[in-house]
């Protein structure tokens, strides 16, 4: 049986892709701080675990749902730097290594447009904490070495998921009446649903050749209005109030997240994912809002 070392398997989205890979007839390992297979801080566990293991995917990291004050950016950089290196070192040590990794960062990393989006080959020279974030996290990917071993930065969009994420934030200021354009409404957002999402890193570790970076975005990029209107059809709420950016400031000060996380746009698609071949099987966001509004 093929097997597959998951950092940060406890998550959101680790915890969707180890039911998903498990169904995929893959033996899912844990790397975490607690309660895993192995453990960040005992590095022979970890290349106990990876030994002789086909693919490691590390989605380890603080959530970003926090204010951006320094002692928290320090913990969004450390705890992502640190885990890469430490599966750096680890893989190193192994015998036999796992031939892909795929390492999780973030499509911030690009520049703010409205017109063409950024691919694969866009410059990576995006402002804010998360595109600083993502730069240190996949130069501590690229600094590792591990020569058997082929490493694959996934940046990863907005994820539309149930069970978590930010599909549940936005039912719920829809059903509330508050999934009107927030701030200008201009501002673009890219997003995946989270079974496409599995499915991309499913792809990527059964690649004998994966690319080296791959963005994690469906192919239909939306502006924050069209993407609220969306919501709204897909949820029967025909009216949403809309949001200033100075309330959304105020809004989430109280909630303790930043306002970058809704303001910033983010405009991406993957020309990576046609190389693959790959297929969405949510192209559009009406498709996967209405996958999510039958689940409830």
């Amino acid at each position: 049986m093929k097997r597959v070392a998951i950092a940060g398997a406890s998550g959101f989205i680790g915890d969707y892709l180890s039911s998903f890979l498990t169904s995929q007839g893959w033996k899912v390992v844990t790397i975490g701080r607690s309660n895993a297979d192995a453990t960040w801080n005992d590095q022979s566990s970890l290349v106990r675990v990876l030994e002789e293991t086909n693919a490691v995917i590390n989605l380890a990291g603080k959530s970003v749902n926090c204010r951006f004050t320094p002692r928290n950016v320090n913990e969004l950089i450390d705890s992502r730097v640190e885990t890469t290196r430490a599966l750096g070192e680890a893989i190193e040590l192994c015998k036999n290594p796992p031939r892909t990794w795929v390492n999780a960062s973030g499509a911030s990393i690009y520049p703010e447009t409205i017109g063409t989006p950024n691919t694969e080959d866009s410059a990576t020279t995006g402002k804010g904490t998360m595109a600083d974030v993502a730069r240190l996290w996949e130069q501590a990917l690229v600094d590792t070495n591990t020569p058997y071993t082929k490493k694959v930065a996934i940046r990863i969009t907005l994820v539309l998921g149930a069970g978590g994420g930010v599909y549940p934030t936005f039912r719920f200021l829809t059903k509330t009446f508050q999934g009107g354009n927030q701030g200008a409404g201009t501002q673009m957002m890219s997003w995946i649903h989270i079974h496409d999402l599995c499915r991309m890193i499913l792809a990527l570790i059964e690649n004998s050749n994966p690319p080296s970076v791959l963005n994690a975005a469906a192919p239909q990029p939306l502006s924050n209005a069209h993407f609220m209107r969306h919501f709204r059809e897909s949820l029967g709420v025909g009216f949403g109030f809309n949001a200033p950016a100075a309330l959304i400031k105020i809004g989430t000060a109280v909630l303790g997240v930043d306002s970058e996380l809704v303001l910033r746009g983010m405009n991406v698609v993957s020309s990576n994912a046609g190389l693959m071949e790959f297929e969405f099987h949510y192209p559009d966001l009406a498709s996967a809002l209405r996958q999510l509004a039958d689940k409830g």
